[in-house]
């Protein structure tokens, strides 16, 4: 018993210094003048789209990108619908490996709602909210359904089960309005036509 005893204890104490060590090295590079650690450089801005396809572009150039795009699938033509709201067009495509499928939709021809469908066989939400933690910082919403990253001009949302959305705030903000409009007076014909009888 005491020759198991002499055999552990060094290796114990050797497991012992190498988690001290880490955990030491952890708050040095936490801490602000801890050791030569450089201290975390400030939170990145958000980026206006995704791999090099940006909220607010034409829909030629949109899909100029996606041919040559390693991460979609784009058939050209056969993936561009419209929609049945004015103006609006939608580019449905499938996506490769981590991308399961992407939805491009357009107003007046402009890029203003990117929607990336996540394969979770590959990716798994808490490694995307941790890269987006990691470099934009704490979510300015936050609830079990969804993590919203915003600035003035573009709105960022991680949404369960697993799908990551860029929307042009101005324009989400205006088709809300719109559709919020719209609601007030289905309500109100509603109301009249209660009433009449």
């Amino acid at each position: 018993m005491n020759s198991i005893k002499r055999k552990t204890a060094p290796v114990l104490l050797i497991l012992f210094l190498s988690v001290s060590a880490v955990f030491v090295g952890a708050q040095s590079a936490a801490s602000p003048g801890g050791g030569d650690t450089e201290t975390p450089s400030a939170e990145m801005p958000l980026p206006g789209g995704y791999g090099g396809i940006e909220i607010g572009m034409e829909l030629e150039a949109v899909k100029d990108k996606l041919l040559s795009h390693p991460d979609f699938k784009y058939r050209g033509e056969p993936d561009v619908s419209m929609l049945p709201q004015d103006k609006q067009e939608l580019i449905d495509c499938e996506g490769s490996l981590f991308i399961k499928r992407a939805f491009f939709q357009f107003e007046e021809r402009k890029l203003y709602l990117i929607i990336l469908i996540m394969d979770p066989d590959y990716i798994d939400h808490y490694s995307i909210y941790s890269s987006l933690t990691g470099k934009y910082g704490l979510p300015d919403g936050l609830n079990p359904s969804k993590a919203l990253w915003e600035n003035e001009s573009i709105i960022i949302s991680l949404e369960r089960p697993l799908s990551l959305k860029y929307m042009d705030k101005n324009v989400f903000d205006e088709l809300q309005a719109a559709s919020a409009a719209e609601r007030t007076v289905e309500t109100q014909l509603r109301e009249n036509f209660i009433n009449s009888f």
